[in-house]
Formats: structure tokens, sequence, C-alpha cells
């Protein structure tokens, strides 16, 4: 095992301490029960107009990679 391993090793751990001793906490009642909370529930953009833009952004590249 080499000094790299190791230290990245160690800071991984020492993360998911941290991740995991934060994890136990919640939020306090007023930070749950807001009255300008984000709805959720409601979406600003549909599936369909995601897939096209990925498709559009995908073919752009490819257009893109030949010309050059």
């Amino acid at each position: 095992m080499d000094l790299n391993s190791l230290v990245f090793g160690i800071i991984s751990v020492c993360s998911l301490a941290i991740f995991f001793y934060l994890g136990r906490f919640k939020a306090s009642r007023s930070q749950l029960d807001r009255e300008d909370r984000i709805n959720w529930s409601t979406r600003k953009f549909s599936i369909w107009k995601i897939f096209l833009y990925s498709v559009g952004a995908v073919s752009a590249l490819i257009l893109l990679t030949y010309l050059l």
C-alpha cells in the first residue's frame, strides 16, 4: 500500500464518519414548517422536454465533432 492510497483512505473514512455523525441531527420544527417552502410536487420541465433537449444537445455535439 503506497502513501497515496493511505492518505485517500484516511480522508474517505473521516468523511464517512463525519457524514454519519451529522446525519443523526434533524431540522427543527421552525425550519420544517415554513410558509415559503418550495413545492416539489410540480415540475418546471416535463420529462419529454428534458429528453428532447438532451437529444438536441447530443446531436449538436456529434455534428460539431464531424465538422471539426
